[in-house]
């Protein structure tokens, strides 16, 4: 009986013992601090530093951190309900003259153009020599007065891909305002397809122009939204592949993504692999492309996924 009394005299005494230990850590004790004696080439400051950018990194599971056009950061919660791409971005192959990505059983994606007036004429056969597909712009909306435009070498770049046996696919850059403009702006590219043959979807092409004088400047976000489902429900409605394009910033802040992650993606970013969360069709990965047959610099796009 006495060994048990000692034995639970023991107990008590060392539950004080931790308790007295507990309240002086928590209740009394100092600010954290770590001495970096025994850790050479480490400091307080290099810590700290470290820290943060283990901070930031965690935070890219959980939000896209995104920079507005006034300079402002702002972090945006992933939705649970758009699925995350599972590419390994350590496959992407930068010893040839084009970016690909390579897939486990060693097949690369398929690599493409996109083109508007501003590349001006293109021999196309020597295009068709390097690349896979051509995006062409059909049209644009001004970000003034808003008035609808047929791109001046649409025309002439739709037979030159076609004689060539490349595939195409059109884009349409939107200035839209409300949803009747972008079904509008959608009538205006299916009135001007022609004839010609698609392989790749119609495209809306959405941005923030960065101008005082843009229409679109001050839409809110439900408003930007419903423009551009005006342009993807009607190209839809007409049994139409139709695609979004745009880039970090305007998915980010602009828009409803739950809505538009309803439609296949085409994302930019020029950088030396994509950093965004989701999946995405195509990905738009420099604006300073150099491909025979066009004068100056191009955008290059890689398609990651097969196109519905």
């Amino acid at each position: 009986m006495r060994k048990y009394v000692t034995l639970a005299g023991l107990c008590i005494g060392l539950a004080v013992l931790l308790c007295g230990c507990q309240r002086k850590y928590y209740g009394l004790g100092s600010p954290f601090g770590m001495s970096t004696s025994k850790l050479p080439g480490y400091s307080n400051a290099e810590i700290s530093a470290l820290a943060a950018d283990n901070y930031e990194r965690f935070m890219h599971a959980s939000y896209i951190i995104a920079t507005d056009k006034f300079g402002t950061v702002h972090k945006v919660k992933i939705s649970a309900n758009i699925k995350r791409n599972e590419w390994d971005f350590s496959n992407l192959d930068n010893s040839g003259s084009y970016k690909n990505y390579v897939e486990a059983d060693g097949s690369r994606k398929k690599i493409g153009v996109d083109v508007s007036e501003h590349q001006g004429a293109i021999n196309w056969e020597k295009v068709a020599s390097r690349m896979h597909f051509a995006i062409i712009r059909l049209g644009y909306r001004g970000y003034g007065k808003g008035t609808i435009v047929l791109d001046k070498y649409y025309t002439s770049n739709m037979e030159g891909a076609a004689a060539q046996g490349l595939p195409v696919g059109v884009y349409f850059y939107s200035q839209a305002t409300s949803y009747e403009e972008g079904v509008e702006e959608a009538n205006f590219v299916l009135a001007n397809l022609g004839s010609y043959q698609l392989s790749y979807p119609i495209i809306l092409d959405r941005e923030d122009p960065m101008v005082d004088d843009a229409r679109t400047n001050d839409l809110s976000v439900e408003q930007h939204t419903q423009a551009a489902l005006g342009f993807l429900e009607t190209i839809r409605a007409a049994g139409r592949p139709v695609m979004m394009y745009s880039y970090r910033m305007y998915y980010s802040l602009y828009l409803e993504l739950e809505q538009i992650y309803q439609y296949p993606i085409w994302f930019a970013q020029y950088a030396d692999e994509p950093d965004w969360p989701y999946e995405f069709s195509m990905w738009q990965y420099t604006e300073s492309g150099e491909v025979p047959g066009i004068s100056g610099p191009v955008d290059l796009n890689i398609q990651m996924m097969e196109l519905q």
